[in-house]
């Protein structure tokens, strides 16, 4: 008996160093980047089911490379256009093919111009989020560079309060942050994640999808100014985002690129031959109400675009959707994503 449980000792120790060796090894423990406590995504795949989210939706697959950016690019010193924003940017449940990114990309490659069109959003990020990047991410990313930054921006701001475990990259608390730090440094747990990610996310519970706007009857708005005020409740955090959006175009100009500001659209509102459309019915006062908040932001936006000398973008007010654009209030399907790239590459041929 005690020399089974020797035996069993010494290849339980003998198991332990090995799985030691392989953290020294293949983990970030000794080399590489120190991502530490952030919760960047990296080094993930992931496939939803997402069929009951959106028509036609099926099997996505979301994935991020080691650096934390989806999409293709050669390598990390010559992309294109490198993207920031939230969960409308990141496209959690649009497959990596679909998204606005990749339909930008292949626009410009059919017209015989290669540019790359990188992921660098973060779900729940507002543009403190997208500041934050330049001096806790990016820097990690040895050699990264892009011609252009393009921020898609707006809709996090809204409710810019509570969104610090987005915006800082990491929890409040201190024991998640020491998981994170131990997670971002494992190579067994990339190892566990990525088997995780593809046998198991087919069960993955769907949080999008929880105000769908699709079958409304909708009704042309005629307000006395399309320019109207913004809600004054809302004054200050309009004057702290344009504040935000001049120092991110400080961070994005020492980065050696050029920004390219790109207003956010609701489903609440459609936009068709230059007017705006509301749900007509109960629907209405809420539906208005969202959209003349959002639009206050997107106002400032488009201002402090202009004044920096950024190429501005008013998607919100062009870019007309349909039933099957959107799974909720602001995230679009792969149908309204290939829309945003189509629309994005007509408002950037020529000018890059």
């Amino acid at each position: 008996m005690r020399n089974i449980v020797k035996v069993i000792g010494i290849n339980v120790l003998v198991l332990v160093a090995g799985l030691v060796i392989a953290e020294m090894i293949f983990g970030n423990w000794l080399f590489g980047p120190d991502y530490r406590a952030m919760n960047i995504p990296r080094n993930t795949v992931r496939v939803f089911d997402v069929e009951n989210l959106y028509a036609g939706g099926g099997a996505i697959t979301y994935s991020r490379d080691e650096h934390g950016l989806r999409g293709e690019y050669d390598h990390v010193g010559g992309i294109g256009i490198l993207t920031l924003g939230g969960s409308t940017t990141n496209q959690l449940y649009v497959d990596d093919d679909l998204t606005w990114q990749a339909a930008l990309a292949r626009h410009f490659s059919d017209a015989g111009e290669t540019l790359s069109v990188v992921n660098a959003a973060v779900d729940g990020q507002s543009t403190l989020g997208h500041i934050a990047v330049f001096e806790r991410w990016f820097p990690l990313i040895k050699g990264l560079k892009a011609r252009y930054i393009l921020v898609y921006a707006g809709i996090n701001d809204v409710a810019v309060e509570g969104q610090e475990k987005y915006d800082l990259m990491r929890s409040p608390d201190p024991s998640r942050r020491l998981a994170e730090k131990i997670k971002n440094k494992s190579a067994l747990y990339e190892m566990y994640k990525t088997v995780k990610g593809v046998l198991a996310a087919y069960n993955a519970h769907v949080v999008h999808g929880d105000s769908q706007r699709n079958g409304l009857d909708w009704m042309k708005w005629q307000p006395d100014d399309t320019q109207f005020a913004p809600p004054e409740a809302y004054m200050t955090r309009l004057e702290a985002y344009e504040d935000r959006l001049r120092r991110l175009t400080g961070k994005i100009r020492d980065f050696g690129a050029k920004a390219i500001f790109v207003t956010q659209p609701t489903a609440d509102a459609r936009v068709r031959d230059g007017w705006i459309w509301l749900p007509s019915g109960q629907d209405r006062a809420a539906a208005e109400g969202y959209f003349r908040l959002l639009d206050a932001f997107n106002r400032v936006t488009i201002r402090v675009c202009h004044d920096v000398g950024a190429i501005c973008i008013d998607l919100a007010r062009e870019l007309s959707f349909e039933d099957g654009d959107f799974y909720d209030r602001v995230h679009n399907t792969g149908t309204g994503a290939g829309k945003i790239g189509a629309y994005l590459y007509r408002k950037l041929a020529g000018r890059l």
